[in-house]
């Protein structure tokens, strides 16, 4: 996006917003570093963070489900608009306590590099995401609208899973979008968009479908079959095994990366569904017992049980694990038509899909460079590391 429409985008988005409670008012809780605003006898809202004109909200943020307060536990049901608007934070996992997520809640967090929704969630407020660093991200079932610009200016996005739910995408939604390749839609008749505008700034889009039927529908669509924007694919599962590291932070939280740029669904003790994500890492509690948790990839539309991992929140974990530098970890990154890896490789195989589960490379892991066909998402392999890898 050019500088001229990114100054136009930010003015546009504070004459939305000019109706909205003044972004300086005092807050009423403050608990462990997030600021919270009462709504209710027994609810709060995530409150901005503004003192001397700056948004002091930095890093992750781990938003819990309820907050104390003088003799009173309040549910968090809800973050203020322009709560996290140009702040420092990187990460975000919100609760399924809130229901409603505000316009630019998180606008122009130039950092903000992945977040996990709430189930609960309905709509995409108007610039929720717009000008953030996120690289993946789904939408849970039950969201039935993305508003105007959402995911405007978002120059990382790789990766959108839509839910079955999805039925309105507003103007420039998943506009200059410039690295959107993949679009996984569970929806089976196609989301209204609002004309060209809706992917202005984006092409060569790959949309996954359940079947056939559903592929012809899109296809007969006036923006989603257009040719030039999106090429239409019957999707047939993952290709390869999804990876998971552990590790736990202080004595309250174990955190998962999750590899692949994959969609994990992530279930409780009790088999009931916790979360739904494509953020790079996931906070789990660390309670009284230990806990197993089921971590399931998907696409929305196939879950890959085959597939499924186990996490376990142990009660005496130490206070911190620190990474091991005996041996480089394995980085996998793509630039233009070359696939490089980098790392130890000694005894390892490479193995490259495309995300239709073609194979395009198996090899053993001598070389640190591999040349195939741009504009294409391939998905690699080397011994337990998988990573999605966009070619240009």
């Amino acid at each position: 996006m050019t500088t001229m429409k990114k100054y136009y985008r930010i003015w546009m988005l504070a004459a939305l917003l000019m109706g909205c409670s003044a972004i300086t008012r005092a807050q009423d809780i403050e608990a462990n570093g997030i600021y919270y605003n009462i709504i209710s006898d027994t609810q709060v809202e995530v409150a901005p963070a503004y003192f001397d004109g700056v948004n002091h909200y930095q890093g992750c943020i781990i938003v819990p489900e309820r907050v104390y307060c003088d003799g009173v536990n309040y549910d968090v049901t809800a973050i203020a608009p322009r709560a996290f608007w140009q702040s420092a934070i990187t990460e975000v996992q919100i609760p399924n306590s809130v229901t409603m997520i505000g316009e630019a809640a998180f606008a122009d967090a130039d950092d903000l590099a992945s977040i996990t929704l709430p189930l609960g969630l309905r709509d995409i407020s108007r610039y929720m995401l717009a000008g953030t660093a996120i690289t993946n991200i789904v939408l849970p079932e039950g969201v039935t609208s993305i508003g105007q610009g959402a995911f405007e200016d978002c120059a990382m996005l790789r990766t959108v899973f839509l839910p079955a739910s999805l039925r309105h995408i507003g103007n420039r939604a998943f506009g200059y979008c410039s690295r959107l390749t993949e679009v996984y839609s569970d929806a089976s008749t196609p989301p209204l968009t609002m004309g060209d505008n809706t992917f202005e700034g984006c092409d060569n889009i790959h949309v996954m479908l359940a079947d056939r039927a559903t592929s012809n529908r899109y296809q007969d669509d006036a923006v989603w079959g257009d040719d030039d924007l999106f090429s239409l694919w019957v999707d047939e599962g993952l290709a390869v095994l999804p990876t998971m590291q552990q590790e736990t932070l202080g004595g309250n939280w174990t955190a998962l990366t999750l590899g692949g740029s994959l969609a994990y669904k992530i279930y409780g003790p009790d088999g009931y569904l916790m979360a739904i994500t494509a953020a790079d890492r996931y906070f789990l509690p660390i309670g009284a017992q230990s806990t197993d948790y089921l971590v399931v990839p998907t696409t929305l539309m196939y879950d890959e049980e085959d597939l499924q991992l186990v996490a376990t929140a142990e009660t005496d974990a130490s206070e911190e694990i620190e990474d091991e530098e005996t041996t480089p970890k394995l980085t996998i990154t793509g630039i233009d038509g070359t696939i490089y890896i980098s790392g130890d490789t000694h005894g390892l195989w490479t193995f490259i899909y495309d995300v239709y589960g073609n194979l395009w490379y198996e090899r053993p892991a001598v070389n640190n460079w591999i040349s195939l066909p741009g504009h294409r998402v391939y998905v690699v392999k080397v011994g337990d590391t998988v990573r999605k890898v966009f070619l240009n």
